[in-house]
């Protein structure tokens, strides 16, 4: 990667904030569809990487298959679908050497501040080495969570708990788990991936711990045998093609599948759930939410493997059986000395308690702790509202990257990479300086952040952007739509009949 610790200040076309997924993608655009452009990236972390750089707990793996959660400009070439994050961060740093994007990537750089001129149309970013960059256009591929703390409730006595608590975010390799008593308190994707792989590690025995249920659903970890017999009848290149589009498809059609007949959708999750539960399992308790499907995110179970470690194996005598793993649903009253004390009087036995408690959302989205001032005005989210999921209102020459929660997060980065480029392109050839998204009159609406209630996102929609249910000022989490709003249409149709305003 390039090393900018000589310069004091650096004057390029783009600035791009994240050396993750997002600003992956927007590298490759920018190198490919805009070559006349000079650019930076800016990653505050020793490596590119983001989420799958940042969470190192046992058995992190993708929760999306990886066709369509891979590059559409850099095929998946493995077999497994559901992947281990080790293997996701070999396919980005592939990619990254593959179209030499790692000479724009520069490690350690922790913007602390961003200031827009309109006297100049530029930005002046200072990091908290004290170097400066100077930019035309500012793209925030940060996502939407602090790296820094991921969410943990208060409880009662955590002090008294004699053993050990660590949130998945900040889990290291010196964690022993081994031999232990584990309670995950949680029940998303981070609970779900755990609680098979501290099994298959060597704990003693798992408890996910969880006020409420969700949905899970198993999907084969290595793929379908529609799959494998597109993989063996067609060329490689058009096989990724259909397989992607496959999943693309299969995505779509599930998440409108469950908006438009929600009972008959629910009904299709616990039949499948109580295919591959134990006999006699309380499904009712353990795993019936009161909500619909995909009013929260759906966790993806490989191989049906959190399903299959809440059986029973025989135990070291090899006369008794007793169970590797199983779901408690209930609150937590507080911690003790040897566990915790639930609501209902029992006490759960740990050695090591992870909270699998969820995200933080960034403070300022999608800035952060990062000041941002336009001509001296400090921004300020909760003022602000969305111009088709890409821009901020009134703060010119920024656009930022949020995937899809209902799908693969990088088809959506892939749609915003290519659409910043198309704009850059058009204020080029009108030999424009200056874009903004003018909010005018409009008022935000009710709509949910990423369209979804998880807890992590109904605790930030106060610091949150407003939007639109509809229009160009919703955030839509629809492919289709993003499709012709954001790809399909002329630019006279994406660019000037619209709240973006040039000069």
């Amino acid at each position: 990667m390039a090393d900018a610790s000589s310069q004091t200040v650096s004057e390029v076309d783009v600035v791009v904030l994240g050396g993750g997924i997002s600003g992956v993608s927007m590298a490759y655009h920018l190198k490919t569809k805009c070559p006349d452009k000079t650019f930076a990236v800016l990653e505050g972390r020793g490596e590119i990487g983001g989420t799958w750089s940042l969470f190192q707990y046992p058995g992190i793996r993708s929760d999306s298959d990886m066709h369509t959660f891979g590059f559409g400009w850099k095929p998946w070439n493995k077999t497994s679908v559901i992947s281990p994050g080790a293997d996701i961060m070999a396919y980005l740093k592939e990619a990254v050497v593959e179209h030499e994007l790692d000479q724009y990537i520069h490690m350690g750089k922790h913007v602390a501040t961003a200031a827009f001129d309109s006297t100049t149309n530029k930005w002046t970013l200072t990091t908290r080495d004290g170097m400066q960059y100077v930019c035309r256009w500012l793209h925030m591929a940060t996502g939407y969570y602090r790296y820094d703390e991921g969410y943990t409730p208060e409880w009662d006595g955590v002090e008294q708990f004699k053993g050990e608590i660590v949130h998945p975010q900040k889990w290291t390799d010196d964690i022993a788990y081994q031999g232990k008593k584990v309670v995950i308190i949680g029940s998303g994707a981070t609970a779900v991936t755990l609680v098979p792989s501290l099994v298959e590690g060597g704990a003693e025995h798992v408890t996910m711990l969880q006020r409420s249920p969700g949905y899970y659903f198993s999907l084969p970890g290595k793929g379908d045998i529609i799959d494998h017999a597109i993989t063996k009848i067609l060329p490689e290149r058009l096989s990724h093609w259909v397989v992607r589009m496959k999943y693309i498809v299969f995505q779509q059609a599930q998440f409108m599948f469950a908006k438009t007949l929600p009972k008959v959708t629910k009904w299709i999750f616990a039949a499948q759930t109580k295919l591959l539960t134990p006999r006699g399992f309380d499904i009712a308790t353990h795993f019936t939410p009161k909500y619909n499907v995909w009013d929260e995110r759906v966790c993806v179970v490989p191989d049906a493997d959190f399903f299959r470690c809440l059986g029973t194996e025989k135990a070291t005598d090899a006369k008794e059986t007793r169970k590797r793993a199983e779901v408690v649903t209930d609150h937590i009253d507080k911690f003790t000395e040897a566990g915790i004390m639930l609501k209902s009087g029992h006490e759960l036995e740990a050695d090591l308690i992870v909270t699998a408690t969820g995200l933080n959302l960034l403070n300022n989205f999608p800035c952060n702790a990062m000041g941002i001032t336009v001509d001296g005005v400090p921004y300020d989210a909760p003022q602000a509202m969305v111009h088709r999921g890409v821009m901020i209102s009134d703060v010119p020459c920024m656009s930022f990257t949020v995937g899809y929660a209902n799908a693969s997060w990088t088809l959506r980065a892939d749609i915003i990479s290519s659409y910043v480029c198309r704009l850059l392109s058009y204020m080029d050839t009108k030999q424009y300086t200056s874009c903004v998204a003018e909010r005018g009159d409009t008022k935000p609406e009710d709509a949910s952040f990423l369209g979804l209630q998880s807890g992590y996102l109904r605790r930030a929609a106060a610091r949150m952007p407003g939007q639109t249910r509809t229009g160009e000022w919703a955030m839509d989490q629809s492919l289709a739509k993003d499709l012709l709003k954001l790809k399909l249409k002329r630019d006279a149709k994406l660019f000037e009949d619209c709240a973006l305003k040039f000069s």
